[in-house]
């Protein structure tokens, strides 16, 4: 059970399904909600996030031998300094995605932050593996929750609310207090601007949300500091941006390399964990089946997630998984999709179902608006 569902119904918040769960869609002020992401600072509740905690001495180590990105140095055999983190993909031994984690090192213990949808299969596959190594695992669904700050005045919203907090790089985690409770905090940027979330423990959430309402949500309409937003307006935001997301634009079905988060979630240097032949093997020929793009309508007709992809000869190449309305791009419609590679190079005529009709459509470079991270900053 969400702990802040009360308040947002209260709120008048809309709703919408996420797997088997409901999040906010929207506070009623879409516009608004759009602008605080790309001028101010939008309150983000996250109910679908979950963590997985490890604990004890070959915690590291152990992980290391799991995961797709470098968690020790190869070189120097340092782990991860405390408040540094990495992102990185769980594998099974067909290569194929299990899960993706922000893992965050905290020093006492290590955060696998995820979609809850999976933490049930990342513990399952970690503690098969676990022997007479020294380490634990821990669902913290239960006992935390987490709420995000999102756009170019977060770090000082956060800074007011956080005495003592500093900047943080990405994937970087502290832990601090928000009033009298306890929290972690760390960055990540679907968006392309500054994002921040928040673990806070699950009976505190509410004091903490509304502490940060009641501080920065007054004002004159239009110039609120901070203003509760819905998925809605983050999904535009980060497809803008060109986040692919698990469980969305890519599953338990694809490969590492075809996801377009391959930099930043594999290590080709590191040695061998679950999955990595594979992995291998694929970099060194330099070829995939498929690949997720970005893609831009020729017009406005928006298409669904699971439309179909054509060639000019009508043969299906791919599907789009994820797709908005960017008024920041003149209300073009956008998207992400899996096409395969013979058709993933920008500048690349496509033909996809949306609004009845078989629609031109382009692939493009990603990031959709280019530069908003360094602009803000």
């Amino acid at each position: 059970m969400n702990p802040l569902r009360q308040l947002h119904e209260q709120a008048e918040a809309e709703f919408q399904q996420y797997g088997e769960m409901e999040i906010v869609c929207t506070f009623g002020e879409p516009q608004a909600e759009y602008a605080a992401i790309h001028k101010g600072c939008a309150l983000i509740d996250l109910p679908q996030r979950g963590i997985l905690e490890a604990t004890g001495p070959d915690r590291i180590d152990f992980l290391n031998r799991f995961l797709t990105n470098e968690l020790i140095a190869k070189d120097s055999k340092k782990p991860l300094a405390v408040g540094t983190g990495a992102y990185a993909f769980l594998l099974n031994n067909k290569g194929r995605i299990v899960a993706d984690v922000n893992v965050l090192e905290c020093g006492d213990r290590t955060l696998l932050e995820t979609d809850a949808r999976n933490l049930a299969a990342l513990r399952d596959v970690l503690e098969k593996h676990v022997f007479s190594e020294k380490v634990k695992f821990e669902n913290l669904v239960e006992r935390s929750h987490q709420i995000s700050l999102h756009g170019p005045k977060a770090a000082d919203i956060l800074r007011q609310m956080a005495p003592g907090w500093t900047e943080l790089a990405a994937l970087g985690s502290a832990a601090g207090k928000i009033g009298d409770v306890d929290v972690v905090i760390w960055r990540d940027d679907p968006c392309g601007m500054p994002g921040y979330s928040i673990v806070i423990p699950t009976e505190a959430a509410g004091k903490v949300w509304m502490q940060i309402i009641a501080s920065f949500s007054s004002g004159e309409p239009g110039k609120r500091a901070v203003r509760p937003a819905g998925w809605a307006v983050f999904n535009t935001v980060r497809i803008e941006a060109g986040r692919a997301m698990f469980g969305i634009d890519f599953d338990d079905t694809v490969l590492p390399a075809e996801t377009g988060q391959l930099q930043r979630a594999v290590s080709f240097t590191k040695g061998c964990y679950l999955g990595q032949e594979i992995v291998a093997r694929m970099h060194a020929r330099g070829q995939v089946a498929r690949q997720i793009v970005g893609i831009k309508m020729a017009e406005d007709a928006l298409p669904l997630a699971g439309a179909p992809i054509l060639d000019e000869q009508q043969n299906q190449i791919g599907g789009v998984t994820s797709s908005t309305i960017s008024p920041v791009l003149s209300n073009a419609a956008i998207g992400l999709a899996m096409v395969k590679a013979a058709f993933a190079k920008p500048g690349t005529t496509l033909r996809i179902a949306a609004e009845g009709a078989i629609r031109p459509a382009t692939v493009v470079e990603l990031p959709f608006v280019k530069n908003r991270l360094n602009n803000q900053e």
